[in-house]
């Protein structure tokens, strides 16, 4: 059994959080069902794990949600409702009793894993919250401990599991509608200050300010605008809701008023709120630059913000793309950014926006691109918006396939056991890593030759180089031998010159060790007799550099 802590808010550094062990757990063919006990669910929860959801979907997934405390919003369960994602509400009706395991189940013929903690289904339980976690991954049919600790817990949600618990409810639209008028769900579709109200305490419930949208008497002013000093914030719900706002107003941006202004009149309140959110957010610059760069990407009308707003936005983009070249490609005479579909890749934001810059360029996208600021910043760094199609006969199509193995690939060499190694050939990496290098070197069989692009060789080459790898491996495996032998052949010289009776008082195990030396140097003579003078010069001028003579018609 492996165990390990995630542990997330304290330390920034930390690569492990919850939200991403179970998407990897969605997406890994080790697991056959997916079980949650969950207290709240969020939006933000829900819509981050949704494409992991849909892409296992042909895996048994079970959530059983609790909506004690206005902990679980509304939207979140219409949200796994309209995906059809199999769920059960579990709600006891007896005051000062709080349904608030965080629980995760991966089962699997060979491998199970568990992960159990403080997170809940929420954008700020994945990430900005202090949380702790433990995540047990054990082998499902060998490990007595796993097995025994996963049949305890079935033991214990038995009849929530069977399904035959009185307090256990299918979702479905009725059941959400009763809940609400309850007063047992909140919603994240009013705007301001209202989040996650609670997280088990029992208070007395108490009436949710929207401190954005409701004046105070006797603070009223002559109606001049330059004067009206509105409380505005950014909150955690302004980004909890932004992606599902932001597909709804580009529909309604298509359909209903290409300008991208929403009007009052519009039977889709809740969008026009947003939009007014929105606008607030921007006058006040209090609008993140990720967020606003969608907005911008959508078309929303910034007024006079606009232009400013977009200058802003892509110099922070522009920073990141100057970060990636510094650290990157410094001792490359271009600059160049991967593409991947991979939303894991560290390269996945920034070539996603070098794409939209392109397409801008190309006059494929809105704003119009800035000949004389934003071409200038660009040409700079030498950004290389073409890839020649041909290098030879090389073509560079399946960036993005290409891509992907680069970044397996440095996942490769993140284990200290992998240094200095390559991935057995067998493996499809390996085959990929083999097949480049022969590109490389060599070309492609065949009359039509292809070789690897210069872009490929150097994206390539520095993770090849930061870990000690050769593209010429079979030679860099023959030198690091033959600097191994020329080491050994000194140590034989050693014992060699000393006399007789001191080799005697020597230990057994160098002189086996002496005896194997010897054996080695004379099969590496034995060898060298058939070597090709021209194509192992190098080899034998090696030895001589060392002042040992590997054939003998080379003594001088």
């Amino acid at each position: 059994m492996q165990i390990d802590f995630i542990g997330h808010g304290f330390n920034k550094n930390n690569k492990l959080n919850v939200g991403d062990q179970i998407a990897t757990s969605l997406k890994s063919i080790h697991f056959d069902s997916f079980t949650a006990f969950v207290a709240f669910t969020a939006l933000s929860g829900v819509n981050k794990l949704l494409p992991f959801l849909k892409e296992a979907k042909n895996k048994k997934i079970t959530f059983f949600v609790g909506v004690d405390n206005r902990g679980t919003s509304k939207q979140s369960l219409e949200m796994l409702l309209e995906n059809d994602i199999e769920t059960y509400i579990y709600h006891q009706n007896e005051e000062f009793v709080t349904y608030h395991p965080k629980l995760f189940l991966f089962e699997g013929k060979v491998n199970s894993r568990i992960i159990i903690g403080s997170t809940n289904l929420t954008n700020s339980g994945f990430l900005s919250n202090i949380e702790a976690n433990i995540q047990l991954d054990y082998r499902t049919e060998t490990d007595r401990q796993g097995k025994k600790l996963l049949n305890e817990i079935k033991t214990y949600f038995e009849d929530i599991i069977n399904l035959s618990n009185p307090n256990l409810f299918k979702l479905d639209k009725e059941l959400i509608e009763k809940y609400d008028k309850m007063g047992l769900l909140y919603s994240q579709l009013k705007f301001g200050s209202e989040v996650q109200p609670n997280d088990g305490e029992n208070p007395d419930e108490k009436h949710i300010k929207n401190e954005f949208y409701e004046n105070e008497f006797g603070n009223g002013i002559e109606p001049n605008n330059t004067h009206y000093n509105k409380r505005v914030s950014f909150s955690q719900n302004d980004f909890d809701v932004f992606p599902i706002f932001l597909e709804k107003y580009i529909i309604y941006k298509l359909n209903v008023k290409s300008t991208g202004a929403v009007n009052k009149n519009t039977e889709e309140k809740d969008l026009f709120n947003w939009y007014r959110r929105m606008k607030d957010l921007i006058k006040e610059d209090l609008l993140p630059y990720e967020l606003a760069s969608q907005l911008i990407d959508a078309g929303f009308p910034f007024d006079n913000a606009r232009e400013g707003q977009i200058r802003f936005i892509w110099n922070k983009n522009f920073d990141k793309l100057l970060k990636f070249k510094q650290k990157e490609q410094n001792h490359l005479d271009f600059t160049y950014v991967p593409n991947t579909k991979n939303k894991l890749s560290p390269y996945y934001e920034l070539g996603s926006w070098c794409v939209r810059q392109k397409r801008r360029r190309n006059n494929l996208d809105t704003p119009v691109w800035d000949w004389d600021y934003e071409e200038k910043k660009m040409k700079s760094i030498n950004f290389l918006w073409e890839v020649p199609e041909n290098f030879g006969t090389s073509s560079i199509v399946n960036d993005e396939k290409w891509t992907d193995r680069l970044l397996e690939l440095e996942e490769y060499y993140e284990d200290k056991k992998n240094a200095s190694t390559i991935p057995k050939q067998k493996t499809d990496l390996g085959g990929w890593l083999n097949e480049q290098i022969t590109l490389k070197l060599t070309g492609s069989r065949g009359k039509n030759k292809r070789f690897l692009h210069p872009i490929r060789e150097a994206l390539l080459g520095e993770i090849l180089k930061k870990n000690n790898i050769e593209w010429e491996r079979q030679k860099q495996i023959e030198r690091e031998s033959i600097i191994r032998l020329i080491e050994n052949w000194k140590k034989l010289e050693l014992w060699d010159s000393k006399p007789p009776i001191e080799q005697i008082k020597q230990s057994e195990k160098l002189k086996k060790e002496i005896s194997k030396i010897r054996q080695d140097i004379s099969s590496t003579k034995f060898r060298a007799k058939k070597w090709n003078k021209k194509d192992s010069s190098w080899k034998i001028e090696m030895f001589l550099k060392a002042g040992f003579t590997i054939l003998e018609n080379d003594k001088e």
